[in-house]
């Protein structure tokens, strides 16, 4: 009897984690927060109805069976069936990384000689990358910026924009001709939450729309309460900080986000011809940020291009796909790589696209 009741439990927080993001966090935030843990329940619920079958339980079994189907639709996108593609015959390819760099700043090897994110950069083979979390190229941000890694980085990428000053934190590098053309979703801070982007690849023109939305602004006590949970007390204690500042943290910043991703849509309502949105958003698939952003016209290329669930952020068990890569137009997404470089908390993504005229 506890086993069916904790199954009608999944299967029912498996559908309101689906549709959370159908429900806007302005008036009401718990679904959204459910919405981060879609795939987990979603995998749950399909280890759980697998266990039901092989039981012989058969009523179980189509509850469980009936969850998935029901959430079919998001989880397309948050639980993708995809698969990568090859470029056209004669077609012009490109590749763009999405990278909260974090200023350089190393995680994982804080000692460790000369800059490793500056050097995965170099390396990395990306025709065009989108940064979150850096303002200026400088020693005096950047962890051992010197002139030399400095002069290497812009040899590969001769191309740069976006405003070097404090507070701006947006920034592309490129090889082929970029231009900033326009910021905006200011936070309260007067700081951009979007750049966009016009870039010539071979006689093409390519809109990119560079999006760092806001951060959950939890403190490192605040994420260590789900990384102690080690049993039934630690997990009490975990549920009475969420019900208190950890819940009003998450409910602002999904009211933020919101906002700002409706400001996000409506730049993207002006653009024409071929556009990819990327960056943080600080949200994940089939939320409220995301769909908004979305819409009916753009598509995601990590999910027409994988099998299975990612996650992009790294550190205190917060494993969540909040990094995206969006597209529209005459292009084509043909396969998305989320890199396991761990210097930063952030996962980098690259894409490969082809123009299709």
């Amino acid at each position: 009897m506890a086993l069916r009741i904790l199954s009608v439990a999944l299967f029912l927080l498996t559908i309101l984690s689906a549709y959370g993001g159908h429900i806007n966090p302005r008036y009401f935030a718990m679904p959204s927060i459910l919405t981060l843990a879609l795939p987990y329940f979603a995998g749950a619920t399909i280890l759980c109805t697998i266990w039901w079958a092989i039981s012989s339980r058969f009523v179980f079994t189509a509850l469980g069976v009936l969850t998935i189907l029901a959430c079919l639709s998001p989880l397309s996108h948050a639980f993708p069936i995809g698969s990568a593609k090859d470029a056209p015959e004669g077609s012009t390819t490109f590749s763009v990384m999405t990278f909260n760099i974090l200023h350089t700043y190393d995680t994982r090897q804080p000692e460790a000689p000369g800059n490793r994110s500056i050097n995965f950069l170099i390396d990395s083979g990306a025709d065009i990358i989108c940064m979150q979390e850096v303002e200026r190229w400088s020693e005096r941000e950047l962890p051992n910026f010197t002139s030399e890694l400095r002069n290497s980085l812009f040899n590969v990428y001769p191309y740069r924009a976006g405003e070097e000053r404090a507070g701006e934190d947006l920034k592309v590098i490129s090889k082929y001709p970029v231009s900033l053309i326009g910021r905006g979703a200011y936070d309260s801070g007067g700081r951009a939450r979007l750049e966009l982007y016009r870039v010539n690849i071979k006689g093409h023109t390519l809109h990119i729309i560079n999006v760092h939305l806001d951060s959950y602004q939890l403190s490192d006590d605040e994420r260590e309460v789900v990384t102690e949970i080690r049993g039934v007390k630690s997990a009490k204690r975990s549920l009475a900080e969420l019900k208190g500042s950890i819940r009003g943290k998450l409910s602002e910043s999904f009211r933020k986000r919101a906002e700002r991703a409706s400001i996000v849509r409506e730049w993207i309502d002006t653009i024409k011809g071929p556009l990819i949105v990327c960056g943080d958003f600080n949200d994940v698939p089939e939320s409220w940020a995301y769909r908004t952003i979305r819409g009916e016209d753009l598509r995601d290329a990590y999910a027409e291009t994988n099998l299975g669930p990612t996650y992009t952020y790294n550190e205190h068990l917060f494993l969540f796909h909040i990094d995206q890569m969006l597209y529209r137009g005459p292009i084509e997404a043909l396969k998305v790589k989320r890199s396991s470089f761990d210097a930063s908390d952030h996962y980098p993504l690259m894409g490969h696209f082809a123009f299709t005229d």
